[in-house]
């Protein structure tokens, strides 16, 4: 197969690279992320002008059909300087499942990159390590730390095993449940189809002025909306909303993408929250996403049970008792042709090295980086 790098504007992107952009993620398995699909990057391009204006997309794609290879989408900051696009975003990954990442970093090289800052990482992804050793090949110099860590929870045996994992949060759910039956009952509706999750948009932006969150800002709105339709028509939304005695009382925004379950963002009625409604829509809601399977008769990757529920980066009191799989990420800055502040170093070599000056100088370089007036609405709520 021959193949060529690109270094493309958002202007630039024909709806064959977005379609093969979005099926090189899906196709991932357990390493599939909604904020690295296109379908993410067009939701923020219509809501972020600014941004769409500064996007950059670096790529190898196949010289016959133009569909990307490997993906890695960054924001020019001028001056050679470039980040993670919309840095704000809980995850960034580079999309790819080529073995030698070296003729994106040398796309990278050719398009003037110099100074590279690419945040959250996930270290558990083969794809971040190929993609630093690539880097390091082609003349930059890495320097990597843990920043963070995933939230995850892998899937055996679906649901039967996942209930019988978090069993006390299952029993705990129960009881919230018989609670709610004194006032009315909860019903858990599923919203996929995109006509369908177009309609229930409104009920779930309804539930954040009522929530502990406050509204969602405009611009916010507009990017959700778009995203959770866009996502619809290729089938990964998943929109929940559990209604107590028909009253919407919590929302649960969820994309099934590859094999992977993504939470998104949540809001609930805080006049409700003493019944535990909350607890009640999360526990449904990956009930629904671990069993929707067996509905089917297909034998196809989608109709397949997800391998990995993904809760996302921060920590809350739930995401503790759901997600016991947290493995670092990492932010990574790589500098070409110009001197670096200190050697690469291996993450866990980094972590224990006494170079604590040279570190804070990154930290507060990669902060001046990466902030933006109007950050697009990556960070989920």
């Amino acid at each position: 197969m021959s193949t060529r790098g690109v270094f493309l504007r958002a202007r630039d992107l024909e709806p064959g690279f977005a379609a093969g952009w979005d099926d090189l993620v899906a196709a991932r398995g357990t390493f599939a992320d909604c904020f690295d699909t296109h379908v993410w990057a067009a939701a923020v391009f219509g809501a972020y002008p600014e941004t769409a204006e500064r996007a950059r997309i670096a790529a190898v794609v196949d010289d016959a059909t133009g569909r990307p290879q490997s993906v890695l989408a960054l924001q020019d900051h001028g001056g050679g300087r470039y980040t993670t696009l919309a840095p704000d975003r809980p995850r960034s990954r580079v999309v790819s499942e080529q073995a030698d990442l070296t003729p994106l970093a040398e796309q990278l090289a050719r398009g003037g990159v110099r100074d590279l800052f690419l945040r959250r990482l996930p270290s558990r992804d083969p794809a971040t390590h190929r993609l630093l050793g690539a880097l390091r090949r082609t003349g930059y110099r890495v320097h990597a730390r843990e920043r963070s860590h995933d939230m995850l929870a892998g899937v055996e045996d679906g649901w039967s095993g996942h209930r019988a994992r978090f069993k006390s949060f299952h029993t705990h759910c129960g009881r919230a449940d018989r609670k709610i039956r004194a006032h009315g009952g909860a019903r858990l509706d599923a919203y996929l189809e995109p006509a369908a999750v177009d309609e229930a948009f409104d009920t779930y932006a309804d539930l954040f002025p009522r929530s502990w969150k406050g509204p969602l800002a405009d611009r916010t709105r507009t990017e959700r909306r778009e995203l959770v339709h866009r996502a619809a028509v290729r089938g990964w939304t998943r929109l929940y909303i559990l209604r107590v005695a028909d009253r919407p009382a919590a929302t649960y925004l969820w994309f099934r993408v590859g094999a992977v379950a993504l939470w998104h963002s949540t809001a609930y009625d805080e006049e409700l929250a003493p019944l535990g409604v909350g607890n009640l829509a999360m526990w449904r809601a990956q009930e629904h996403l671990l069993t929707e399977h067996l509905h089917t008769t297909d034998d196809t990757e989608s109709d397949q049970p997800p391998g990995l529920v993904d809760l996302l980066p921060t920590t809350t009191a739930q995401k503790n008792r759901l997600a016991p799989e947290r493995p670092p990420l990492l932010d990574v800055e790589a500098v070409r042709e110009r001197p670096f502040a200190s050697a690469a170093l291996p993450v866990r070599a980094l972590a224990r090295t006494a170079h604590a000056a040279a570190v804070g100088r990154l930290r507060v370089r990669a902060r001046s980086r990466t902030t933006e007036p109007t950050p697009p609405g990556g960070t989920p709520s």
